[in-house]
């Protein structure tokens, strides 16, 4: 059964907007009663009733104090309109007069607000107060027939206009709630797009034909800036413009751009939404893919380093031991041979091992102080001793002197290890390899032929070198070490040059 009162509107706002009609009929009869026609007969003067009216309101205005049903004192108040309505068109000359049509506005607004029946049930309360008018002017005789016409013409309006305007108004309801429905729909659909739209990894740019900005996302505002909505990006107008020129085509088209010295990939999309045409542009920075890439290949090196460690070293020992005793047992030098060449292999694989071993080290950082002169001259000391040949050909120059927040077992493999690839392709005469410390980075530089064109873009992949006994791990430990201490390591050139940039003190 369908509810009596619109569901859309609350009771209070029911009996506002019924009471502000009521009142501006008051307002109209005593316009009437001013202006229109002072007095209409010798009895009481239509400003009475105007006021009489006005109790009435004052009267519905109270009953909502009473916390009554919404029903009931709409009922009561619509029934005292009616009553009123037909006594004071009684009095001024009965349902000839013409006032009778004053109860159709009464009824109309009625219907907007109830249901179909009980709009009926006003229609018939106003039909049967206009006979009852009707019987009681009479008095005891016969009704004149043409009494009784206008009568049953006013109860014919008065049931019209009460279903035609509940039909109305039923409709206007379900139309609300139905609009509603589909608002809060809506809603929801565009914060779960919203929603979408900021999880996506792509910088996302929605543009009109017009190239202003419709929809965006906080990955865009990172390539592009502040983006204020129904303004153009000034770095995607050459896009637009060749998509113009193309005669605007429909299909996807793939983007290689550069944007503030960002190199960017992606993908444009147009769209038409209706008669709007608008263009979808999803954008992905080469560095982001690349560190991607990189961070796949560091977390399947640390599957693959568990595997390592119990399925390659425990028999890799066990080789190694055995190629050493079976060289010891040798009787002639072919054999020897043959074991040294077995025991130099298991050293190799077992260094491999270790070097993978190394990756897992990144994500354990412990920063502590360190002062870098003395670090260093420590650090260079201890390679010396190892590699006695370099003993005069490394130099460290320390131009500011400061400390920096750094894993200690982190800086000493990063910078042994540039050291040692500097010392083996350096001349190994004096001064062949420099340490330079300056305000913000480290400096190992060698005089060898440096690294070729080719090679520099590979240089700090995982697993490439150029030699034949390298495993291609040393620099890219190194490279990832420095980034888990917040640092940059970069081959600079010209020669063998790499710079280790520091962490800022903050």
């Amino acid at each position: 059964m369908p509810p009596p009162l619109a569901a859309a509107l609350s009771p209070q706002r029911v009996l506002h907007y019924f009471n502000l009609f009521r009142t501006v009929s008051v307002l109209v009869l005593l316009i009437m009663t001013q202006w229109a026609m002072p007095t209409l007969s010798p009895g009481t003067p239509l400003g009475g009733w105007a006021w009489l009216y006005a109790a009435l309101i004052t009267l519905g205005l109270l009953l909502p104090r009473f916390k009554l049903p919404l029903l009931w004192t709409l009922t009561a108040t619509l029934s005292g309109d009616i009553l009123l309505l037909v006594a004071f068109m009684q009095h001024y000359g009965g349902v000839q007069s013409g006032f009778g049509m004053l109860l159709l506005p009464f009824l109309a607004v009625a219907g907007m607000l109830v249901s179909g029946r009980f709009a009926g049930f006003y229609a018939a309360l106003a039909t049967l107060t206009v006979f009852g008018s009707v019987l009681l002017g009479s008095h005891g005789a016969t009704p004149d027939p043409r009494e009784l016409f206008q009568a049953a013409l006013l109860a014919t309006a008065c049931f019209v206009t009460s279903g035609i305007t509940s039909l109305l108004g039923n409709k206007a309801r379900m139309s609300e709630q139905l609009a509603a429905a589909r608002s809060s729909e809506l809603a929801s659909l565009n914060r779960v797009n919203a929603l979408v739209l900021q999880a996506l990894r792509e910088a996302v740019v929605v543009l009109d034909d017009n190239g202003l900005v419709q929809h965006y996302n906080s990955r865009a505002e990172r390539v592009f800036g502040r983006i204020e909505r129904d303004n153009s990006l000034p770095e995607l107008a050459p896009l637009l413009r060749r998509w113009r020129l193309q005669g605007c085509p429909s299909h996807a088209q793939t983007l290689d751009l550069n944007v503030r010295g960002q190199q960017l990939l992606g993908r444009m999309l147009p769209l038409a939404v209706g008669e709007v045409r608008l263009v979808v542009i999803f954008l992905q920075n080469v560095a982001e893919l690349a560190a991607e890439a990189q961070r796949i290949k560091l977390t399947a090196l640390g599957r693959l380093t568990a595997n390592i460690a119990h399925e390659i070293r425990n028999p890799l020992a066990a080789i190694s031991q055995a190629a050493e005793l079976l060289g010891e047992d040798a009787a002639d030098e072919g054999s020897r041979r043959l074991a040294a060449m077995v025991h130099a292999n298991s050293r190799r694989i077992n260094h491999l091992v270790e070097e993978v071993l190394q990756l897992n080290r990144r994500d354990r950082v412990k920063p502590e102080p360190i002062a870098l002169g003395p670090f260093l001259a420590a650090l260079v000391d201890n390679f010396l001793l190892a590699n006695p040949a370099a003993a005069g050909g490394i130099v460290c120059r320390v131009l500011v002197v400061h400390s920096v927040r750094f894993d200690r077992g982190h800086l000493q493999q990063i910078l042994t290890n540039l050291i040692s690839n500097g010392w083996r392709y350096s001349s190994h005469t004096a001064g062949a390899l420099s340490v330079e410390v300056d305000a913000d980075s480290i400096r190992v530089r060698d005089d060898g032929p440096g690294v070729s064109e080719q090679a520099q873009s590979r240089l700090f992949e995982p697993f490439y070198t150029t030699e034949s006994s390298g495993t291609g791990l040393g620099l890219y430990i190194a490279r990832e070490l420095a980034e888990a201490n917040g640092a940059r390591l970069d081959y600079v050139g010209p020669g063998g040059c790499f710079r280790l940039t520091l962490p800022s003190a903050a």
